[in-house]
């Protein structure tokens, strides 16, 4: 059995190697293909690289611009017009989208419908005609309307049968199509948030901007205007701000002071972010 230790012995030179090759700095500081690429990389570049790794932040961006992209043509996609009415259709369940009957493919359609009234209780029912078979029309004309309030149009991207209905998502207590309504909806729910930080986003820049470039009593005062505002809590004040918009006031007129009654409200973090950037910066001796 070798005992012998791997360690050299006590005051035995360690034994090394030494290339003979002579020292050359740039062979050193030599970057591969991968390092030269983020290297030289923008800063944007390297933003994008990073989303694209966060596979639930690209999931949630695609799922968000297909929203924002169905948005600026919801008058094309919504299969009713916002205020048409089916009055013989009040508070319908949502209908089922078949592709078979009786065996046989048809492709996409919904059975119609025939309500009866419960004299008991006043109540809809709403039965299916398991033989009348309407097929869903796509790319079709269906109820007119203004594009964007602009253009006349009558397109739609899915419809009804000739004499049908569709209601995917049911109706509401005026026999309005809830699917449709929820569409138009989202117009003024999605870019609401839009508008509002956008508008925030502005006047923190400006504000603290100003604050941290001019200071004095300028800078005295926006920052106990933005210590007011931020010890208020913020739900209260939202509701006290819409309480003052006058009920005479058009959609247009209600949907630009709700952004405005965002936008006023939080723009307080990013004006002191700015400032204290805007400080550091002036101080420096260029």
């Amino acid at each position: 059995m070798n005992t012998q230790s791997p360690l050299p012995a006590p005051g035995a030179p360690l034994q090394h190697y030494v290339s003979i090759a002579p020292f050359d700095l740039q062979s050193v500081e030599a970057m591969t293909p991968e390092q030269s690429k983020v290297f030289q990389a923008s800063q944007l570049r390297l933003m994008w690289w990073k989303f694209r790794r966060h596979r639930l932040a690209l999931v949630s961006g695609i799922f968000l611009a297909v929203l924002y992209f169905a948005i600026l043509i919801c008058e094309f996609l919504a299969p009713y017009n916002l205020h048409t009415r089916n009055m013989d259709y009040i508070y319908a369940p949502p209908q089922r989208v078949h592709l078979f009957h009786n065996g046989q493919f048809v492709g996409p359609f919904v059975y119609g419908r025939q309500m009866t009234l419960d004299m008991d209780t006043l109540k809809r029912n709403y039965i299916d005609q398991q033989d009348d078979v309407q097929r869903i029309r796509f790319f079709c004309k269906g109820d007119s309307y203004r594009f964007w309030g602009l253009i006349e149009g009558d397109r739609h991207f899915v419809c009804p049968a000739e004499n049908g209905q569709l209601f995917l998502a049911g109706t509401d207590r005026l026999g309005r199509d809830v699917l449709s309504r929820i569409i138009y909806g989202a117009r003024i729910s999605l870019t609401i948030g839009l508008v509002g930080i956008s508008f925030s986003f502005l006047l923190g820049i400006v504000i603290g901007g100003l604050a941290g470039y001019h200071g004095g009593i300028f800078d005295l005062i926006v920052q106990r205007i933005i210590e007011v505002l931020q010890s208020i809590p913020s739900i209260p004040l939202w509701l006290a701000l819409a309480a003052i918009m006058p009920i005479t006031w058009s959609p247009i007129l209600i949907y630009f002071g709700i952004t405005v009654i965002l936008g006023l409200l939080d723009w307080t973090g990013l004006a002191r972010a700015v400032r204290s950037k805007l400080l550091a910066l002036r101080e420096e001796d260029y």
